[in-house]
């Protein structure tokens, strides 16, 4: 896998926007029933499946396949797409939810005043507006594929952009983020600098008033962290970032998983660990999420075909360590008995030539075969397209693929709780 394609594979996406009304944050409280491959049963305590060893667990655990957003809310407009997509969730039982992208702008308009109506009304719709209740997994999107605009809050809030605390940018007056440039210019992609710890702040206190919000509700399924290699890229532009070092980066990744774990007690949260600078720093953090009950995420999955033919060339730092395949960098312990895979399986995956050089695009019934065969996945979030798509990835055909193949992961991971 390439180290600039968790950008690239976003950039033909469109963005949408989303308007600011600040939601309401009630205290969370255990989850009232328990779910295992869509079937739920209530309960007075906040038990939850048993784990392979007997141990009680109390993560939220509804295993399977799931469509997951086209498009990505961000702050200031309009959010009928999303009804579009979720409505070709009914009468199809095989897909027990909708992953859906919104950036941290969309999420923090203003400072401290956070607007969850959104994926409230989303998440309304998924209980009531359908044969049957479906789930909800939130990705945060951290960075945007074009350049940065002053004044534009759309996907990292304006705040953040205004206080010089927050680090300098490329761009004369504009602080908390970097990205390409040129002549004090932003000329492409850019993200926050979340590795500059006033930076890092503002975010966990953002994912903590999430968690407060939604970890009670049985129908929220996961927090999904985005690929920490956009994070990367963008401060790797040259100039790069003074701020930025591969240790850095990790210690903040993993004080922003520590904090998440923690404002979602009932939930699962996933980290697509991809790249670093370094391979070593990726083993570092896959192993760490291992031992911190993290399930493994990546921005991209490969077929079956590509592995059994590429010997895991291409997968990414992250995912190698999690099959015990890194070893350039020591990461050769097999994770897979311990943790779990809740992988993204993009547009580009099913439907462009830029994993030509390892067999791609891949079928998704081959996706489908890696998943269940090496990767060992439990969750599958399967990006809906439609219109001039390829026949075999149209939303259509993918879901009748997914509910003639079910994932074969069930068992609730080891390192969960």
């Amino acid at each position: 896998m390439s180290r600039s394609h968790a950008i690239a594979t976003l950039l033909s996406i469109a963005i949408f926007t989303a308007g600011a009304a600040q939601g309401q944050t009630p205290q969370p409280s255990p989850p009232p029933q328990i779910c295992v491959n869509g079937k739920c049963a209530s309960t007075g305590s906040p038990a939850a499946p048993t784990s392979p060893s007997g141990a009680t667990g109390q993560i939220k655990w509804n295993p399977g396949h799931y469509m997951a957003s086209y498009g990505i809310v961000s702050g200031g407009g309009s959010t009928g797409f999303i009804q579009t997509e979720m409505n070709d969730l009914n009468n199809r039982d095989a897909i027990l939810g909708y992953r859906m992208l919104i950036t941290w702008g969309a999420i923090e308009p203003t400072q401290g005043n956070y607007d969850f109506s959104t994926i409230d009304t989303a998440l309304a719709r998924l209980k009531t507006a359908y044969n049957k209740p479906k789930r909800l997994v939130i990705m945060v999107v951290w960075y945007s594929p074009r350049p940065y605009s002053s004044g534009d809050g759309s996907v990292i809030p304006a705040y953040i952009q205004q206080n010089p605390n927050n680090g300098a940018s490329p761009v004369a007056g504009s602080y908390g983020w970097w990205g390409r440039n040129a002549n004090g210019a932003s000329t492409g992609m850019y993200a926050p600098a979340l590795y500059y710890p006033p930076v890092m702040d503002h975010f966990i206190a953002m994912i903590q008033a999430l968690g407060k919000h939604l970890d009670a509700d049985p129908n929220v399924e996961a927090l999904f962290i985005q690929e920490n290699s956009a994070i990367v890229q963008a401060a790797a532009a040259s100039p790069a970032d003074p701020h930025y070092s591969d240790p850095v980066w990790l210690a903040q990744l993993e004080r922003l998983l520590s904090a998440s774990t923690a404002a979602f007690p009932h939930t699962s949260v996933i980290m697509a660990n991809a790249y670093f600078a370094n391979g070593a720093t990726a083993v570092a953090l896959e192993q760490w999420m291992a031992n911190n009950r993290i399930a493994a995420g990546t921005a991209d999955t490969f077929g079956q075909s590509a592995i059994t033919t590429y010997n895991y060339k291409g997968l990414s730092d992250g995912v190698q360590a999690y099959l015990g395949e890194q070893t350039a960098n020591g990461g050769t312990t097999d994770l897979r008995p311990q943790m779990t895979a809740m992988f993204d399986v993009e547009s580009g995956d099913m439907t462009t030539n830029y994993f030509a050089k390892y067999g791609g695009p891949f079928a998704p019934l081959d996706i489908l075969t890696a998943l269940n065969q090496t990767y060992k996945a439990s969750h599958a979030f399967w990006t809906r397209m439609v219109g001039s798509t390829p026949a075999p990835a149209q939303w259509t055909n993918v879901a009748a693929m997914c509910a003639a193949n079910p994932l074969l992961r069930t068992a609730y991971p080891a390192n969960y709780p």
